[in-house]
């Protein structure tokens, strides 16, 4: 019984064969730069000017300060995997579940990119089905993402010609 357990512990998952993920990704940072920018301002200001002591300056500070740790933690705790089956999100520090939009739900992909995130090569991947609509912000190369999108949901659609055929 004992080379049975140790035989389970030294078995290794493999997320990449056994869920089929084709890529695993995170937004940029850099898709909250002018969040940053103002509210490094907005905290400056309330040292500077306002002072620590001052309500106005207090409540700026601790304003600024939470907006920035939101946003950092909405980058850390956001999670997009392109998985043969279809697309997994999980968006923000309070989302608790993984949303899952498959290929055959999906009416059409479209990349939209502002001058600053062209500049630092980000954009916004919008996902439309038939119910709504997924923004999926700061993808870093997002023409590349939708190419790999358009070709898995290309393979399924394969995949499920050749299902039919053979039964």
């Amino acid at each position: 019984m004992a080379n049975i357990n140790a035989r389970d512990k030294d078995t290794v998952f493999n997320k990449d064969t056994e869920t089929g993920i084709v890529q695993s990704f995170k937004p940029s940072a850099w898709q909250n730069w002018f969040v940053f920018a103002a509210s490094s301002f907005a905290i400056f200001l309330a040292i500077a000017i306002f002072g620590i002591e001052a309500v106005t300056g207090l409540s700026m500070l601790s304003v600024s300060s939470l907006l920035i740790l939101y946003h950092i933690l909405s980058v850390c705790t956001t999670t997009y995997v392109i998985t043969h089956q279809g697309i997994l999100f999980r968006k923000g520090p309070f989302s608790r579940t993984l949303k899952e939009v498959t290929y055959g739900e999906i009416n059409n992909i479209s990349v939209m990119q502002g001058s600053m995130q062209r500049r630092f090569k980000i954009g916004n991947l919008t996902i439309s089905t038939n119910h709504d609509s997924h923004v999926f912000r700061g993808i870093k190369h997002p023409h590349k993402t939708k190419e790999i999108i358009n070709k898995e949901k290309f393979l399924e659609h394969e995949r499920r010609t050749l299902l039919r055929k053979i039964l």
